[in-house]
């Protein structure tokens, strides 16, 4: 039998879910998560520009450096060929090292320095080598060990790095 009273009156009209969020809310919400945005993207566009005129201003700084060091590692690199040359030729009669069949290869120009060419300063060096001094800019903006320099074996990691 129904309960006393009856049953109670059966709902046959549309019903619509209720509204979590309301239009202003949803709409502000973008806007300040946009404003918000913009500020942040404008601030670090900021930092950036700084960053890379500083970096710009560290690189002109160290240049002669850079430079110094290099010309130094190449005169090693030379001094090293010459040795190497005296050591191979040395059986050979009438060979007199720093010549191509008489003609004089190394020279001075005095006060000014003469940039050899990059195969004579690497004649007896691996190609690697020489591709790691030709690509040295190439580096990322740090170039110190990584945390996985330790997982390849030193065979195989001196082709890579």
């Amino acid at each position: 039998m129904p309960p006393p009273g009856g049953y109670r009156q059966f709902n046959f009209h549309r019903t619509f879910p209720k509204i979590v969020w309301r239009p202003g809310v949803v709409v502000a919400t973008i806007f300040g998560a946009s404003a918000y945005g913009a500020y942040a993207a404008i601030q670090e566009k900021k930092r950036a520009v700084t960053e890379k005129f500083e970096d710009v201003d560290i690189n002109t700084a160290l240049e002669p450096f850079l430079k110094a060091e290099r010309d130094r590692y190449w005169l090693k690199l030379i001094a090293k060929n010459r040795d190497l040359e005296e050591e191979v030729m040395k059986d050979v009669p009438g060979w007199k090292t720093g010549t191509w069949y008489g003609e004089p290869v190394y020279f001075t120009l005095g006060d000014k320095w003469w940039d050899p060419a990059t195969r004579e300063v690497f004649a007896h060096s691996y190609q690697f080598n020489e591709n790691r001094d030709l690509l040295w800019r190439q580096h990322s903006e740090y170039a110190g060990p990584k945390f996985y320099d330790n997982w390849f074996p030193k065979s195989i990691s001196k082709y890579f790095w």
